[in-house]
């Protein structure tokens, strides 16, 4: 009977040579994988291959020429470790399934952009017309908040810009110049006003459209009583205009409608219709609880109230303190009583 081959005797060096070269084998295919993950998969082309051209540096300069790692490594080579074990165990895995990979979600950290731009720390830096001291301004601030785009434009989740208002608000807060030439350079007014988020407010058509900016940065270049020549009243408002309002809003020419809704803002607020509409008086007790309805009492004093309702037995006899509202005026017909 035939002998099975589990019956053939192996020599036991030869187990020990196929482990050795199962083990180099092995190895060699680790060691392959590393260089390929460390070596090619640390590079910029890597990085669009997943990413699409969308990571590729689209801005004429310098970072057009700087690598991934050069501004995405936060601290440099302490960074790398913990960056590659991502891209090892999160970011290859969604490639090799599939899944569309994100846009850095993380802004380039300020130690990683100092450290080609440090001299920005040590001079008063000047570039599209506008002149800033960092060192001054931009001490606790990410470089992203005004430089999101400088490396790959609008391929951004946000593409963040300096925005004047913040740095006004700082300036007044420190007591620094807020005229305009205090940080625009090379350009004139016009100019500066025809791009940016300016067009929008002082371009074309700004009639309709400025009241779209924010009033209260208005006064950094209009001087006080600028807007009374179309609106009417200064603005923005000022602070006891809550309280006396009432008279202007009354007045033949008020403007109020032309910013503000009535139905959005007058009456949400007043509870009523505002100003009232002829023949309010008449059919106004269907409307105040009281004479102490609070909607009321924050236009009229209970005065007023009293002057009708407790200072006369009935209309057109009173004690001469109170003047009855003739009946055309509160949408009645007929003579006065």
């Amino acid at each position: 009977m035939p002998s099975r081959r589990s019956d053939i005797p192996v020599d036991a060096p030869v187990l020990r040579a196929c482990g050795r070269r199962r083990l180099r084998v092995i190895a060699a295919s680790l060691a392959a994988v590393a260089i390929l993950v460390l070596g090619a998969g640390s590079t910029s082309a890597a990085c669009t291959a997943c990413h699409g051209q969308a990571s590729a540096s689209t801005v004429p300069s310098a970072h057009n020429r700087a690598s991934c790692y050069a501004c995405h490594l936060a601290d440099g080579a302490w960074s790398w470790p913990g960056f590659k074990a991502r891209e090892v165990f999160v970011m290859y895995p969604k490639a090799i399934a599939g899944k569309k990979p994100s846009l850095a979600s993380e802004p380039v950290s300020r130690r990683a952009c100092l450290r080609c731009h440090e001299e920005v720390l040590r001079r008063l830096s000047e570039s599209g017309g506008i002149r800033i001291s960092h060192v001054d301004c931009a001490q606790e601030q990410s470089c992203g908040t005004c430089h999101a785009s400088a490396a790959h434009g609008s391929s951004l989740r946000w593409a963040q810009q300096p925005v004047m208002e913040d740095c006004v608000a700082c300036h007044r807060q420190a007591g620094a110049p807020v005229a305009c030439d205090a940080c625009h350079s090379e350009k004139g007014e016009r100019e500066r006003l025809a791009k940016g988020p300016w067009q929008v407010t002082h371009g074309p058509g700004w009639e309709r459209t400025h009241g779209m900016g924010t009033l209260e940065w208005c006064a950094t270049c209009h001087p006080t009583g600028y807007c009374v020549q179309c609106h009417g009243v200064d603005l923005p408002h000022p602070a006891d205009f809550g309280r006396t309002h009432g008279a202007l809003a009354k007045q033949r020419d008020a403007k109020c409608s032309s910013c503000h809704d009535q139905g959005g803002l007058c009456d949400s607020c007043h509870g009523v219709q505002m100003p009232h509409p002829k023949g309010f008086l008449a059919a106004h007790p269907a409307q105040a609880s009281s004479s102490s309805d609070p909607k009321c009492l924050s236009c009229h004093v209970k005065a007023d109230c009293d002057a009708c309702h407790t200072k006369h037995t009935h209309p057109g006899s009173t004690d001469g303190t109170a003047r009855l509202p003739r009946p055309d005026e509160i949408g009645l017909t007929g003579g006065t009583p």
